[in-house]
């Protein structure tokens, strides 16, 4: 069982889709107990990731930028809407296979990160809640 409930994350790059749809995949792989991702790219980024609107702003409660240029170009976040930034730079070039594999290793590595502190809330939810008993 989740923390309270899910804890909804967008990625949003600004370079490249890949860090930002690779965040969200290891998100739903390693943390789907806890958390709910999708991934966002700014306008103009080419790729098969949906361009950061107001709905997935509006979802979210963690907006995370995988790059200089997502963290320059972020809109203004309403309160309650979190945000930090994980830099995943530079960008491979297309055929470097070796340096999309430690990109991703990188990228996973911090989102287990991220489910390790989900771990903890949970736990420290589940002391108080034992302690309230």
């Amino acid at each position: 069982m989740g923390y309270k409930r899910l804890a909804h994350i967008v990625f949003l790059s600004g370079l490249h889709p890949a860090p930002a749809n690779l965040a969200a995949h290891y998100a739903h792989k390693l943390g789907g107990e806890w958390m709910a991702a999708r991934a966002a790219v700014l306008p103009g980024v080419v790729g098969e990731v949906p361009v950061l609107d107001e709905e997935l702003l509006s979802w979210a409660d963690l907006l995370v930028t995988m790059d200089a240029v997502a963290l320059a170009n972020y809109p203004p976040l309403r309160p309650g809407l979190q945000h930090r930034h994980y830099p995943f730079e530079p960008i491979p070039a297309v055929a470097d296979k070796t340096a999309w594999s430690a990109l991703a290793a990188r990228v996973r590595e911090r989102v287990e990160g991220m489910v390790g502190g989900m771990r903890l809330l949970e736990k420290a939810a589940q002391a108080t809640d034992a302690n309230d008993l």
